[in-house]
């Protein structure tokens, strides 16, 4: 079970990610909402170099099943969470905004990754933001956020079909064996992309 394997090599960092402060004030709404905002348009820039993965992704497909699964991802980005962007930054001109250090520097070493590794490669690296991100929005949405000053974020991640793009990415992942010298290279992948989403 590749992803679960390299979840038990990351657990300490992994846990930081998904109990970041960030994360924490955003659920009990002491997170300002200027930083929420920073964040929001950060990410949205972000999503855009994450959405040209999934199609790289594609590319390094070698089989119909591989295909399928970064359409269906890169789908998901194009009509729900770059959809949710739009929305809650209503008429803000997105491009208009310079993409931060921190921004820059886990985009393009997704993108990197993608270009000098293969498909399995690529697919771990990305696992830890699409997978990451469901895990959260499931854990706030258990408490009330019906008057939630960010429920429609939470909403998004919480979804059903969030939920069921999350389980269908981790049995994915989990589908692929590899020796041990493969293991080691996709750990330090995952490793890096999950340092990555703390300090974004």
């Amino acid at each position: 079970m590749l992803f679960n394997r390299l979840i038990s090599k990351n657990a300490k960092i992994w846990d930081e990610y998904l109990h970041h402060p960030f994360v924490k004030k955003l659920q009990d709404e002491s997170l300002p909402y200027e930083n929420f905002l920073f964040y929001l348009k950060q990410d949205y820039l972000y999503l855009i170099s994450y959405a040209r993965c999934f199609s790289l992704l594609g590319f390094k497909a070698r089989n119909i099943l591989e295909l399928r699964f970064a359409q269906e991802q890169l789908n998901a980005i194009l009509n729900a969470e770059i959809t949710l962007h739009q929305e809650l930054l209503e008429y803000e001109d997105f491009l208009s905004n310079s993409e931060s250090l921190t921004c820059i520097a886990y985009s393009r070493y997704m993108l990197d990754i993608g270009f000098q590794g293969d498909y399995l490669d690529l697919l771990t690296a990305l696992s830890a933001c699409s997978i990451g991100y469901a895990y959260i929005g499931e854990e706030i949405a258990h408490s009330n956020h019906k008057n939630h000053l960010y429920k429609d974020w939470i909403e998004t991640y919480s979804s059903k079909q969030t939920q069921e793009s999350r389980k269908r990415f981790e049995e994915f992942l989990n589908s692929y064996e590899v020796n041990e010298e493969k293991f080691e290279r996709l750990n330090k992948i995952f490793a890096t992309t999950t340092k990555l989403e703390v300090a974004f």
